[in-house]
Parts: structure tokens; C-alpha cells; sequence
């Protein structure tokens, strides 16, 4: 019988920096939270997606491509089942307790039957992190492969209510729980004072993607009746680019709106995220987002579309702002409602919300999760 002080031992697969997607920062906290309480043994991949597949120029951070997550094995190629029979075979050799798996994409479902198959064959139980239940652009086929993928774990963790309803009516018996998205609060300070251009400073940042509601943001801005505004749009375009700056100039707000249109490296997000008065999500849909941890570890308010886990993540009228979806014009009225003098009377409540929101919190949520602290 194993002493009562020995730690447990437990597996982590997931993406970890030096990729680029929130995913991989996501996997890489919780992964720096999980090696300092228990016995960890992780692994990430050499290869997650084709090339053909991945619309950005690399899903690598360019300013880290030689980093190595210390403590994390580097072995799943998606595309190739030997690599996953050998990280199977990793973990088995640590003799790990439980498995925590992140799911996000339909993608990796062929990967992740193998591996749930081969682990319930050892006895090992897994657990998953489910940052989307069901992929963003929602498909019949892709709510049945979720459903085969995710069944017969021993529990689950989401990251807002509406996921977990979500789940529920996909596995009506699943142990689930509900832990908030993490601050990202390895980011930088801000290095430079950038020059602000208008007495309210919004920002929309991350990936641009159509569920994304960045056109919203834009008919909104040519709609608000202040003209002391001004909007950072910064991030990697997938695609519609050029049909994007062509919109901002037939609406008459090229003035008022920059657009960076790449990936930057963090300093520089934070540069942005320092010269912001607000952050701005005009989302479609959402099931979480680490935007706004991050707009709270730099102490910014958030104006977000009341849908998804982005109505978790706001206390309306304290932490931010929740305005309809697909309403440019519920979006312009948000916007001219902020008092930029008063913004800084958000700030306890933010520190308040945030105090929640840690990678430890996440990191004992999973391990209760896993059932191995009862068997011991």
C-alpha cells in the first residue's frame, strides 16, 4: 500500500509553448501549476496540424521557436499512430494514476480514441479539459465525433455554465465541473508607453476569425455619436484581410482604427494591452476565451457579447461591460456610455473577480477530478 505522503502521479497531454494558440499557453500554466504538486509527466507534440490545414503562417511563435517547456516530452505527431502508441507507452512506464486531456477540436478525434482505448485497456481513467465541448462552427457529424470521443472519461472540466449544459446534453451522466479560465499573468508589464490617439483606447486582440465579431466591432465604431475613440484591431488575419480594410475605409473610420494585422510577441501585446482603456469582444460565439484573463492580469475592463462563457467571465457593470451579440448598434451605445475618468472605479471589482482565477485553483479542480487522492 503506497505511503500516505507519496505524490501522485499523473499524465498531462496537450500542446505546449513554443506553440502559439491559447490552447498551448492554457496547457503550459497548467502544466508549470501540476509540476509543483504532484508528479507529473507531460507531453506535447512535434507536429500538430498539416500545414495545408493551418491558415496562419505558423502555429509556432515566431519569437519562441526555440523554446522548450521544461519538464514536457515532445512526441505526438497527429499524423502518425506510432507516435501515440509511444506516448502511451510514457505514460504507462511512469506509472501514471490518470490522464488529463484537453479537447478543443474535432481534429485530433482519431488520436484521441486511440488513446482513450489504449488507456482503458491499462486501467487508467481519464479526465478531459474541455475548452470547447463542440467545435465553434458547429456541425451535426462534429457534435456525434465529440460525443464518441469525450464518453466514458471519469469526469470533466469546463470553463462556464453554458458548456457545462452543453455537455450535460451530450452526456447526460458526466461528473462535470466548472473552474474559470486562468489569468495569463506570465505576460510582461509593458515596456513602452505607447501614444494614445483619443481620450478612450479600445483594443480587439487575438486570432481574427469570423466568429470572432471583429465586422461588428466596425459597423459599431462607425455608429458611436463620440469621436474621442480610437481602436487597436491586433492579430493574425486566417483570412478576409483585405475585405476588412476595405471595409473600414467605405465606413469612413480609417482615422480612428489601426489595424496590426500578425501575430506579436508578448511584449508587444502588452505594450497594447497597457495603452488600452478597454478590451473589446464583440464574439459571435464563444465557449471561453483566455482573451479576457488576460485583459484582467493588466487590469482592463471588457466590453464582451452576453453569449457563451463570456458571460461568466464579466460582472456586468463591475468587471466590464455585456451588450446583445450581432448588434453594431447595442455595441456603439456600450461604447458611448464609458466614462473613460471612471474606469479606474472598476478596478477593485476586477481584482476582486480575478482573485478566482488561478492555475492552482484549475490544477486541484482536475486532480479532484481524477479520483486518485480517494484510492490512496
Amino acid at each position: 500500500m503506497p505511503s500516505p505522503d507519496r505524490k501522485l502521479r499523473l499524465g498531462l497531454i496537450g500542446p505546449t509553448l513554443p506553440y502559439r494558440s491559447g490552447i498551448a499557453q492554457h496547457s503550459t500554466m497548467l502544466h508549470r501549476a501540476l509540476r509543483q504538486m504532484l508528479e507529473l509527466t507531460t507531453i506535447s507534440f512535434t507536429r500538430q496540424y498539416p500545414a495545408w490545414l493551418f491558415p496562419g503562417e505558423s502555429d509556432r511563435d515566431p519569437y519562441n521557436e526555440s523554446h522548450s517547456e521544461p519538464g514536457v516530452s515532445y512526441v505526438i505527431d497527429s499524423l502518425d499512430p506510432r507516435s501515440w502508441a509511444r506516448a502511451v507507452k510514457m505514460l504507462e512506464d511512469a506509472r501514471v494514476e490518470a490522464v488529463v486531456l484537453p479537447w478543443w477540436t474535432i481534429y485530433f478525434a482519431p488520436c484521441y480514441l486511440y488513446l482513450k482505448r489504449a488507456f482503458a485497456r491499462r486501467g487508467i481513467p481519464l479526465v478531459f479539459l474541455c475548452h470547447n465541448v463542440v467545435d465553434h462552427e458547429a456541425a451535426l457529424y462534429k457534435t456525434m465525433l465529440s460525443k464518441l470521443v469525450l464518453s466514458g472519461a471519469r469526469g470533466y472540466c469546463v470553463q462556464s455554465k453554458e458548456e457545462q449544459g452543453r455537455l450535460k446534453k451530450l452526456l447526460p451522466d458526466a461528473h462535470v465541473v466548472i473552474h474559470p479560465h486562468p489569468l495569463y499573468d506570465q505576460f510582461p508589464p509593458a515596456s513602452v508607453e505607447l501614444p494614445r490617439r483619443a481620450a478612450l483606447e479600445l483594443l480587439f486582440f487575438g486570432l481574427v476569425r469570423p466568429y470572432k465579431g471583429l465586422d461588428v466591432l466596425l459597423e459599431a465604431m462607425a455608429l458611436v455619436q463620440r469621436k474621442d475613440v480610437h481602436l487597436s484591431v491586433v492579430g493574425e488575419f486566417w483570412k478576409d484581410k483585405e475585405t476588412t480594410l476595405q471595409r473600414i475605409e467605405q465606413l469612413g473610420i480609417a482615422s480612428r482604427v489601426e489595424v496590426v494585422p500578425r501575430f506579436v510577441s508578448d511584449q508587444e501585446a502588452a505594450d497594447y494591452f497597457a495603452r488600452a482603456d478597454v478590451v473589446v469582444l464583440p464574439y459571435r460565439s464563444a465557449s471561453g476565451t483566455g482573451i479576457i484573463p488576460m485583459a484582467y492580469h493588466y487590469d482592463k475592463p471588457v466590453i464582451a457579447t452576453r453569449i457563451g462563457g463570456l458571460a461568466d467571465a464579466v460582472n456586468d457593470g463591475a468587471t466590464g461591460f455585456l451588450v446583445e451579440p450581432e448588434s453594431p448598434r447595442a455595441l456603439a451605445a456600450a461604447i458611448d456610455r464609458v466614462v473613460p475618468a471612471k474606469l479606474s472605479a472598476l478596478r477593485p471589482h476586477i481584482e476582486a473577480f480575478k482573485a478566482g482565477m488561478t492555475w492552482e485553483g484549475l490544477a486541484e479542480a482536475l486532480i479532484g477530478l481524477t479520483g486518485a487522492a480517494d484510492q490512496r
